[in-house]
């Protein structure tokens, strides 16, 4: 028979051997670094709630066993989001505003090696989605990108040997990876868009230096100083998270939904809606006949 004492067990037969300090609680022990841990009257640990300097609760880990359910963040002494777990798992995610109120709800799924196939974040009424897939070597291959159940576009990614993304296509565009440097910079790229026009992008440099891109457009030749060209945010390693939501919905409603034939005013122009390193606010995209609005990046 035995008895359970700090999570140990202690025999019976042993206890008269133990030094009791009648000064501590069993419930509740306060560490002089500002984290105060919380017991039932089991003597398991409920949660442990940390402190600023100043005394302002900072969050709390709650428990369930040995495994982390549910942390609590705060400012201002205030609850500002939650995050719930199951076995390690993030499963949801709840941000709230000054009131108390719940402004955002965010969902993980996963499949049976782990991996988030998807994302589901209800915010202002409105519903945005990420869903994935993943290729052999559990690699986000594609995103299929949802709003208000219906969707609003599909994104597919192929890498090479070292991990780097050199092929991406959506409805709207077509590119390919030429080359990469030994510094994995961006080199040379194709584009070609669902007109069928197609763009070539070379970037150039001197003794490591950045000097110039050269872009060709249906034959038509022009050089620029734009080391944006060198850094396509489409060529960027897709990542599961609510940032990356957030993201997705950030480029879809800063891009142009419908891409019209090609207009030059000279032979040297570029396609403004292709190639366009300017990021244009826009309120409202309509896309297949639905407004979506902004998503707000703003959790606290």
């Amino acid at each position: 028979m035995s008895e359970n004492y700090l999570r140990i067990s202690i025999p019976v037969e042993l206890k008269q051997y133990q030094k009791l300090d009648n000064t501590i609680d069993d419930n509740t022990i306060t560490a002089d670094f500002g984290v105060k841990i919380v017991k039932d009257s089991n003597g398991d640990m409920q949660y442990a709630a940390y402190y600023s300097d100043s005394g302002d609760i900072i969050k709390k880990i709650f428990y369930k066993g040995s495994s982390v359910a549910n942390i609590k963040h705060y400012r201002d002494n205030t609850l500002t989001y939650q995050e719930c777990f199951n076995n390690g798992r993030l499963k949801r995610k709840i941000t709230y505003d000054k009131s108390g109120k719940a402004k955002a709800d965010i969902v993980y799924e996963y499949n049976s090696k782990n991996l988030i196939v998807a994302i589901r974040k209800n915010s202002d009424n409105n519903r945005y989605e990420v869903e994935y897939g993943y290729d052999e070597l559990s690699r986000v291959d594609s995103r299929i990108i949802k709003y208000n159940s219906k969707i609003c576009l599909q994104q597919m990614y192929r890498y090479d040997i070292l991990d780097r993304v050199v092929e991406y296509r959506d409805r709207n565009q077509h590119i390919k990876v030429q080359k990469i440097n030994p510094k994995n910079e961006l080199l040379a790229y194709t584009i070609t868009d669902r007109a069928g026009n197609d763009i070539i992008i070379i970037n150039k440099y001197l003794c490591s230096d950045y000097i110039g891109t050269e872009i060709d457009l249906n034959g038509h030749k022009t050089t620029v100083k734009d080391k944006a060209y060198v850094d396509n945010v489409m060529l960027k390693h897709p990542f599961t998270s609510e940032d990356d939501l957030d993201l997705v919905f950030s480029n879809i409603i800063n891009t142009p939904s419908e891409l019209s034939g090609t207009k030059r005013d000279k032979e040297t122009d570029i396609s403004e809606c292709i190639i366009s390193n300017e990021v244009k606010e826009v309120k409202n995209l309509v896309i297949n006949g639905q407004i979506i609005k902004p998503l707000s990046l703003d959790t606290d």
